[in-house]
């Protein structure tokens, strides 16, 4: 589905789209939806990784800074 199958949500005020979407994101994120094995890997081998040293890490300063020259 996309927002031309709702053309009634098209013509509604940017604001009003915005509160139904976190109306929608809202209900959806408090279902308890399993974590694919998949996803579950990665997240250990990442952070294996993390403390094994081998990944650098950013403060949110670095990471703002690094966004804004479009890293």
């Amino acid at each position: 589905m996309t927002l031309t199958d709702f053309p009634q949500l098209r013509r509604m005020p940017a604001r009003q789209r915005l509160s139904l979407a976190e109306a929608l994101w809202d209900s959806a994120a408090s279902d308890s939806l399993p974590v694919p094995v998949s996803h579950q890997r990665l997240i250990r081998s990442r952070r294996a990784a993390y403390e094994r040293g081998e990944v650098t890490t950013l403060t949110m300063a670095e990471l703002r800074k690094a966004l804004r020259r479009g890293k």
